[in-house]
Order: structure tokens, then C-alpha cells, then sequence
């Protein structure tokens, strides 16, 4: 019977799957194990021998521990299925998941920071743009929140089921236009609104803005400083408009296409995530304190890979799945909301209407002078 094997004998655990893929110098197989490249790897075990106190142990070499812990992430494989894909017992796979995970936590302070005010990553996208320049030059990055599968016994699962019935986590997150994170805060209900999870952030002082910046937010969000959100009731359609070369009507309108297009990074960023790593696709059975610190491991390595690779083929399929889905920006409400966004007014959000309005009128009259002139040659 099966049972009566000897499950923890050599001759059946073994090991050095890691170090075979490794040494065998196929880009592609790396790649699809560990979600990067061999340089990178490296560079990452470098880094947590440093800053960390993750180390290998008798019969597990550290790359095998962290090759480990990003096959389980990156394929949403369980402990039992890693444990036949790697020739190593169940007891062995979770500790050297643990121990990765701790040693990554640490390295998500060391990716995860808040962007320069005065020289933000990713701000040559605006620069560059007649479209962004100079009317979102003190814009700083998008925010948004997004449902991750969360594991829950009976008694604590009703606070996290979303609209759609889902266990989840509401996860907030902040991005630079260079598909960075640079703030992540889960451990959310997924019944809970993203305004609630928002001010919870900045009440922990988890998130912040320096004076005269702002981020960009879709219409979930109050539209309260520092925070821009599109004009409420005015249906805007990227890819229909792009198709059919339909042009803006007025000012609320092409405001609010630019302000898609550019907040779209967060939407891109976490279906990079997501497809870099199926685990939050599933519900992994583990303790609600370890699965906030695997989305703290996971948006690490995310910003880590991006440094360091100068390719992203994750985000090329985002980019081609995005288009192929077709979905039309609508700023009727947040995906995954359960309550409709608050209504505050005061001078915080009177200050920010005016703000917006005259984004908006700035932007009408270049764009009427653009027109103009072309209609004029």
C-alpha cells in the first residue's frame, strides 16, 4: 500500500531540480519555472544573502529554496504538488516557502517606495506628451484596489465576499507610469469600498502625498484632493473611439479619455501581477497574516524583476489581452465596490472640481487649436 512506502527515503527525495534547470542555460525553461530570467535570479539570491537572513541548509541550497517559492507562486501549484515536482517531502516545501517568504517581506521595503515628488519614475510618459504635458505634471502615479482569492474558514467568510460572491482581499495599490508599484496595502474585506480601504491607508500613514501633488483615481474614489477622478456620467470608449476615429465632444469628455488612458496603468499593473503570478488566482490555503505577505512577496519581486529586465513579456500579453477583451472604460463606478463612493463636500473637494475644470478647459482649447490648425492646412 501506499502508505506503507518509506516516503522520506533518499531514493525517493532527492532534490537539485533547481540546479539542473539552472545549469542547463534554457532561457525559456527559467523562465517559465521562476518567472525570470537566469541574470535575475542570481541577482535576487545575491541580494537576500545580503539584506537578509534566508541561507541554505543541509541538503537544500538556498537557490533551491527560492526556486521553490517561486514555482508555488508563479504556478498557483500546491505544497503536495511542489513537493513531487521538486523531489523533496511536504515538511521540507513548506519550510523553505516560510523562509522565503520572511526573507521577501523584508525585500518589499526595499522595492515599495513612494516616488520621487520632484523626479517621479515613469514621468517621461507625460513629458513626452502633448496629450499629458503640463496638465497632469504634478500627477505622481494611479491608484486603485483589487480583489485577490482569500482564503477563509466558515465562520470568518461572509466580510469577504465581494459583490460577486467571491472570498477575497480588497488590496490597495499605487503605481508610477513605469508599471511600479509604489505603495501596497492589503488585508481588506472584500466587502469593504475602496474609499474605506484608501482613507484606512493614509489614516496608518501607509500612504501620502506631498503638498501639490495628486494621483489619479477612477470615479469610485471621492473627487477629493489630492485625488483626480473622471466627470461622473460622461461614457467614454478607448478602443471604439480609436476604431471608428471618433472625436471628443466636449471638455468632460476628452478630459475624461485622457485621464483613462493614463490611469490605465494600474489596471495594467495588476493584470501583469496576475498573470505573472497565478496564485492570486487561486485560493491558497494559508493563514490570513501569510497571504497579505504573499501579496507583499509577490509585488517585490514584481518591481525587482522590472529593474533588472529590461523586457517584460508579461506585459506585452496584458497589453494584447487588454486589447482583445475590448472592454469599454466606463465611469459609472469601481469594479469590485459594494457601496457607491461617498459624496463629501468641502473645500478639499470643492478645490478639486476647480482644479479639474480647469485641466479640462486648458485641454479643450489646445485640442480646438489642434483642430483648427489642421482643418486650416
Amino acid at each position: 500500500m501506499y502508505g506503507q512506502t518509506n516516503a522520506k527515503g533518499n531514493i525517493i527525495y532527492g532534490g537539485g531540480r533547481v540546479q539542473k534547470i539552472l545549469k542547463q542555460n534554457h532561457e525559456g525553461r527559467v523562465l517559465n519555472n521562476f518567472r525570470m530570467l537566469k541574470p535575475t535570479f542570481l541577482k535576487l539570491r545575491d541580494f537576500l544573502v545580503e539584506h537578509t537572513l534566508l541561507r541554505g541548509s543541509r541538503g537544500v541550497d538556498i537557490e533551491e529554496k527560492l526556486g521553490i517559492f517561486l514555482h508555488i507562486v508563479s504556478k498557483g501549484a500546491s505544497q503536495c504538488d511542489a513537493s513531487e515536482f521538486f523531489d523533496r517531502s511536504k515538511s521540507t516545501i513548506s519550510a523553505c516557502f516560510n523562509q522565503v517568504l520572511r526573507a521577501l517581506v523584508i525585500l518589499h521595503a526595499h522595492e515599495i517606495k513612494l516616488p520621487d515628488p520632484d523626479n517621479p519614475a515613469g514621468f517621461h510618459r507625460i513629458q513626452q506628451s502633448k496629450k499629458y504635458f503640463p496638465f497632469f505634471r504634478d500627477c505622481l502615479g494611479a491608484i486603485d484596489g483589487t480583489h485577490i482569492y482569500s482564503y477563509q474558514n466558515a465562520e470568518k467568510a461572509i466580510p469577504f465576499r465581494n459583490r460577486k460572491g467571491d472570498k477575497t482581499q480588497n488590496v490597495l495599490a499605487a503605481c508610477t507610469f513605469d508599471l511600479q508599484f509604489s505603495c501596497v496595502f492589503p488585508g481588506w474585506e472584500g466587502s469593504a469600498h475602496d474609499t474605506r480601504v484608501l482613507q484606512d491607508a493614509l489614516d496608518k500613514n501607509a500612504f501620502s502625498i506631498p503638498p501639490g501633488k495628486f494621483y489619479l483615481a477612477d470615479a469610485g474614489y471621492t473627487c477629493r484632493w489630492p485625488f483626480l477622478v473622471p466627470y461622473r456620467g460622461v461614457r467614454y470608449h478607448l478602443r471604439e473611439q480609436t476604431l471608428a476615429n471618433l472625436k471628443p465632444k466636449d471638455k468632460a469628455e476628452l478630459f475624461n479619455l485622457r485621464h483613462s488612458s493614463l490611469r490605465n496603468a494600474i489596471e495594467r499593473i495588476f493584470g501583469v501581477l496576475k498573470g505573472r503570478f497565478k496564485i492570486f488566482n487561486t485560493y491558497f490555503p494559508y493563514d490570513f497574516s501569510k497571504q497579505k505577505h504573499v501579496v507583499f512577496a509577490c509585488t517585490a519581486l514584481h518591481n525587482f524583476i522590472r529593474r533588472h529586465e529590461a523586457d517584460d513579456i508579461f506585459e506585452l500579453a496584458e497589453e494584447r489581452a487588454e486589447w482583445a477583451r475590448g472592454e469599454n472604460e466606463d465611469n459609472g463606478g469601481s469594479e469590485g465596490t459594494s457601496d457607491p463612493p461617498t459624496t463629501v463636500v468641502d473645500e478639499g473637494s470643492k478645490a478639486m472640481e476647480k482644479f479639474r475644470d480647469d485641466i479640462a478647459t486648458a485641454m479643450w482649447l489646445q485640442y480646438s487649436n489642434e483642430l483648427a490648425r489642421r482643418m486650416a492646412v
